[in-house]
């Protein structure tokens, strides 16, 4: 069963983060409409409540905007959007907390955005379907921090050292958990199989 990825182009983020640091508008339109949807998505895999997470997005774009000139340079602006808006969510997920808001901590029992497309069902519906259920099987068997690894590692093609950047881990942790994940995932696939 193939895992759904999403290209991402790096090769030009310095160039586009560069002209928007000097105040180009168009440079910050295209940081801001390539992105905002990977970032929403990625905040799914925390909390539901999307008002909440387009309130973190905008004040992280906001943010951004604003102190445009002093921010540091990048060569990968989803990375770089990432570790900001996890760290923007976190903050207000303990904010909404100490105000006595239930909001829930654990990730999805699958991968936020993780469905197989009508078309591919249509085509290969029995064995598309099992394998699926397998793989969601074992999704729920993963801890939530192994579901944000294989999430950031394989859907948002970041590496082991921006992964430990972004969760601030150590990257021994991250190598630890992915490769205790996948071998749970594994099992579980396997051990349904038989």
């Amino acid at each position: 069963m193939s895992i759904l990825r999403l290209s991402y182009r790096k090769e030009k983020d310095s160039r586009i983060w560069s002209d928007m640091k000097r105040g180009s508008k168009e440079a910050f339109d295209r940081v801001f409409n390539e992105h905002m949807a990977y970032l929403l998505n990625y905040g799914r895999s925390f909390t539901g409540d999307l008002d909440l997470l387009e309130d973190c997005a905008q004040e992280l774009f906001c943010r951004i905007w604003v102190r445009r000139d002093t921010l540091k340079d990048t060569d990968n602006i989803r990375f770089y959007l990432m570790a900001a808006f996890r760290k923007e969510l976190f903050k207000a997920l303990k904010k909404e907390q100490k105000k006595n808001f239930w909001r829930s901590w654990i990730l999805p029992s699958s991968l936020p955005g993780f469905e197989v497309s009508l078309e591919t069902a249509m085509v290969e519906e029995e064995t598309r379907l099992r394998d699926l259920n397998r793989l969601k099987g074992g999704f729920a068997q993963l801890s939530p921090r192994q579901k944000e690894i294989i999430y950031l590692k394989y859907y948002n093609q970041l590496s082991f050292d921006e992964i430990s950047e972004v969760m601030q881990l150590d990257k021994k942790a991250v190598y630890n958990a992915l490769s205790k994940a996948m071998l749970s995932l594994r099992k579980n696939i396997s051990s349904t199989s038989s």
